[in-house]
């Protein structure tokens, strides 16, 4: 909190707007103890100067406080740490608009949980709260009907929240405009949740599915995923402007309370889910057009008036995803190139393939290893061997560097038994005994000896260490009379009784 007859010119804070100076007396009494100032020593304070808003020291800052304290001069602050009589490190501030500012707020009460809505309310309409002009035309081509509302309920409540930041107070004038376009601001928030929430729901399938359904409607995903956002944010902008305009309803302090708590609780919520189905949306479309742009046969999409190259659709799921996370007060982050640890290949692992399992792979499940093997069909197919700390899977190596899919994948938990074995001048055998289904796989004479051996060898090492069988799945029988065998036991053995020396498992 800054107490200062006026604020510095140079720092940039969020004032206590919207509120009436009881509302406001009451947030700063509660930050005051729940800051461990002590309401005395705020009230004190208040008697002297008056509170200018929220500033937020920077990280740094805070870690030099540990160690300095602020100059000071007439018992005021300069700005400045010392340590041992010289100068430390000069204080910086930003605006209170992060996240665990709005947490802390929210626990204050509801009169303190608007102040959080309006301090991140006030970040956002200074920095982002502009139209992207990248996807903004899809939207108007594809909904000209809903244009003009969605542009009108946007410009209302933007200059609502104008006008009650210039007087400090959502008053009867200010909340005029925003009350009579109650039934437009939800019809409009409602109609563009479901679009958004359908092409959600379509892109809970398999891999080809959810390419052949981005293929085909890109462009009304992006512009659905657009409106929603100018919805959105006209509609939770209102219901801030609400909230604040009952706050300043002083006569009826207590039922209002009650009240004022209900709106932000539920708006929140409200919120945090829309805002949750959007950025599902953008995510999975972003990566798969990423992933669309790495495939040879993909160079362009459908567009409205004619086709695009792949990488525009890349550009315009990648912007409004950006907002979005920006929005969500959470960094907007691309998952870096792969680098398995473990490649089990001739030479290298071809860098498309690695292009390309970056946008198939799940984000939280690293690569650990890829393996150039054969399928152990009547007439063998070339396969890539992927494991993650989650699962493993097969492909055909066609499948995968033409369509962008993986055939097959499994739980690594289902893994009940692995087998690696050497054979005389051929590349070794690797049987993998699931739940399900054997699988078995071949590698190339160039991993039957030296390096290529040893790595193939790891790889079974690897789906090894992940067998297991569980208690439900173990079996007793009187004629042996023993313990319940676990099954945990890898055997590599050569087809000769002889063993390479040196060959690690045994």
């Amino acid at each position: 909190m800054l107490f200062a007859d006026a604020a510095p010119d140079d720092l940039d804070l969020v004032p206590f707007a919207m509120v009436s100076p009881q509302t406001s007396q009451r947030l700063t009494d509660k930050l005051a103890m729940a800051s461990g100032i002590g309401n005395l020593a705020a009230q004190g304070a208040q008697g002297a100067m008056t509170v200018q808003g929220l500033v937020r020291l920077a990280p740094e800052t805070l870690q030099m406080l540990k160690t300095a304290q602020p100059m000071t001069s007439g018992g005021w602050n300069l700005g400045t740490l010392a340590r041992n009589g010289k100068f430390a490190h000069s204080v910086r501030w930003a605006p209170a608009t992060g996240a665990q500012t709005a947490g802390l707020l929210a626990a204050l009460g509801p009169a303190a949980a608007l102040l959080a809505l309006q301090v991140q309310l006030a970040s956002i309409s200074r920095r982002i709260d502009e139209n992207i002009e990248l996807t903004r035309d899809v939207l108007r081509a594809l909904h000209e009907d809903q244009w003009a509302t969605l542009l009108g309920l946007h410009e209302t409540t933007m200059r609502a929240v104008r006008e009650a930041q210039a007087v400090g107070a959502v008053n009867d004038h200010v909340f005029a405009s925003i009350a009579t376009r109650e039934a437009d601001l939800r019809k409009q928030r409602h109609l563009f949740m479901s679009l958004v929430r359908g092409h959600v729901k379509e892109l809970d399938a398999n891999g080809q599915s959810r390419r052949a359904y981005i293929q085909k409607n890109i462009e009304q995903m992006i512009a659905d995923a657009h409106g929603m956002l100018m919805a959105e944010w006209s509609w939770y902008r209102a219901q801030v402007l609400r909230a604040a305009h009952i706050s300043r309803d002083e006569a009826n302090a207590l039922e209002n309370e009650r009240l004022l708590a209900e709106v932000v609780t539920e708006a929140e919520r409200e919120h945090t889910q829309a805002m949750d189905d959007v950025a599902a949306l953008l995510a999975d479309l972003e990566r798969q057009c990423r992933l669309m742009a790495e495939l040879p046969e993909e160079r362009s999409l459908p567009f409205t008036t004619k086709r695009r190259n792949i990488r525009d659709a890349v550009a315009m799921a990648e912007a409004l995803a950006e907002r979005v996370a920006e929005l969500r007060n959470v960094a907007h982050t691309r998952r870096a190139p792969l680098d398995p640890p473990l490649a089990v290949f001739n030479e290298s692992v071809p860098e498309d393939v690695l292009r390309i399992l970056r946008w198939t792979v799940p984000d939280e499940e690293p690569l650990l290893a890829i393996a150039d093997v054969n399928l152990d069909r009547l007439v063998a197919d070339n396969a890539y061997l992927g494991v993650t700390p989650e699962r493993f899977f097969i492909s055909a190596q066609s499948t995968l560097r033409k369509q962008g899919t993986i055939d097959r994948e499994f739980p690594l938990s289902d893994i009940r038994y692995v087998r690696f074995r050497e054979r005389d001048k051929r590349g070794p055998v690797l049987d993998v005994i699931t739940t399900e289904e054997n699988i078995r796989l071949t590698f190339d004479d160039w991993a039957g000896k030296g390096q290529g051996l040893d790595d193939a060898s790891r790889i079974g090492n690897l789906l090894a260490a992940a067998m297991n069988l569980p208690e439900s799945e173990q079996r007793t029988d009187p004629l042996l009379g023993g313990e319940p065998s676990t099954g945990l036991a890898i055997t590599r053995q050569p087809d000769r009784e002889r063993e390479r020396p040196g060959s690690g498992l045994s």
